[in-house]
């Protein structure tokens, strides 16, 4: 299903994904994605240095970090799995919009 809206045309399944809230929940290396029809959740503790999203970015979007002494966030480029983190943290991104599948 490519969004939620639905109209007399829309194949069953799009109604009833509409309807019961499609949404898919796995679990990729470090990383636990959420994905919905409007939006992506990802969580996941890493270490610091270079990192990769499971998921790329569709628009600019903001990734949230924290450990016990620190907290901050980064700028995820659109379409760009590749980040830095600082320091050893929890992370979390919430990406609007259209996502590809579990290749980006």
């Amino acid at each position: 299903m490519r969004n939620a809206v639905i109209n007399g045309g829309s194949p069953k399944e799009d109604v009833w994904g509409v309807l019961t809230g499609v949404w898919n929940e796995y679990d990729d290396r470090e990383w636990h994605v959420v994905k919905t029809p409007f939006m992506v959740a990802l969580t996941a503790t890493l270490k610091a240095g270079p990192q990769i999203l499971p998921v790329a970015p569709p628009r600019t979007s903001l990734l949230s970090w924290a450990n016990a002494e620190h907290s901050g966030s980064l700028v995820l480029k659109a379409k760009d799995k590749n980040f830095s983190l600082p320091e050893n943290a929890v992370v979390q991104a919430i990406m609007f919009g259209t996502i590809g599948d579990r290749n980006g």
